[in-house]
């Protein structure tokens, strides 16, 4: 049976398997993040394939930015700010001596839901990834949707002040008028912090999810308020997405969909949503949890792989 190396590139880790074609783990790892030069990433992921030295047939890539899958181009990184229109696959391929294929890891999970998880049985759905920002991956027809440069399903940008953006324009870190600032685990962070009366950059210090939800299963009146608002906001983004493309399922991923409570939320804004007088011209989709967590992107990516054999 083939064996396959995938890596999954995040801001912290990159996590990386050795995987065969039924998409099973047979080992994985993970080491430091080296975002600082093409080099040094690239000598890390060169470090990884010795260790499997004449056990797999090529490589592939789960990364942040705005990728062109086909022609292995990233033309940009996420915290792998020195990727700029980046013939990445070819560098790989270069560095490691066999064959590699890129893909963006929102999308990468998107393909891993599709392959055998919650969107499996859909014609047309999404994954939503409640991350730093809020990524995912968009699915017509039962494929992947990447756009025609690469950047479809990236919500974080999607505007939610327009006032804001038409007076100043996208500012990076500007997330009071952006998606990302609301449908995120930041977004989570950034009304949580608002609700105790918490300045933006100390909560950033001192809240993450697992705080949150310490104080959300303390029984904390804040955090149960926040959680509720969270739920309608990432709704509203979603039905956003909804009146455009009419899909029947959304699947919630990120690290904060291990809480069941975050898709029930979310689930119950859209009910909410929808529950008005005013008979909206598009169909109530379907809101569940994403079935792979933390192995989605190294599924997704695989998949990737095997599709372009």
């Amino acid at each position: 049976m083939k064996q396959y190396l995938v890596y999954d590139l995040g801001g912290t880790f990159i996590k990386f398997a050795l995987m065969n074609e039924n998409y099973e783990i047979l080992d994985q790892d993970k080491v430091p993040s080296p975002i600082d030069t093409m080099d040094n990433l690239l000598a890390a992921m060169k470090g990884i394939a010795d260790r499997y030295e004449g056990k797999f047939e090529a490589a592939a890539v789960s990364m942040p930015g705005r990728i062109n899958t086909a022609e292995g181009i990233a033309y940009t990184g996420g915290a792998y700010s020195f990727i700029q229109n980046a013939p990445f696959a070819k560098k790989l391929e270069e560095t490691i001596g066999c064959r590699a294929v890129i893909a963006n890891d929102g999308k990468c999970a998107a393909k891993a839901e599709v392959a055998k998880g919650a969107l499996k049985d859909v014609q047309n759905g999404a994954v939503i990834v409640l991350g730093s920002g809020t990524g995912g991956g968009i699915v017509l027809n039962h494929e992947v949707w990447m756009g025609t440069t690469g950047g479809a399903g990236e919500l974080s940008a999607l505007v939610c002040d327009l006032k804001t953006i038409a007076k100043n324009g996208y500012g990076m870190f500007d997330f009071g008028s952006i998606y990302a600032g609301y449908g995120s685990a930041t977004g989570l962070v950034l009304l949580y912090a608002s609700k105790k009366g918490i300045p933006v950059n100390e909560a950033f210090r001192t809240i993450n999810g697992v705080t949150f939800f310490e104080a959300y299963d303390a029984g904390e009146k804040e955090a149960i308020e926040t959680l509720e608002e969270y739920g309608l906001n990432a709704a509203i983004g979603i039905n956003s997405v909804q009146c455009v493309l009419d899909l029947e399922r959304y699947a919630i991923g990120g690290g904060i969909s291990a809480r069941k409570e975050v898709t029930d939320s979310i689930r119950k804004g859209m009910d909410r949503l929808h529950a008005g007088g005013f008979p909206l011209p598009f169909s109530k989709p379907e809101i569940v949890t994403c079935e792979f967590r933390n192995d989605a992107n190294l599924i997704g990516a695989l998949g990737f792989l095997l599709s372009a054999e």
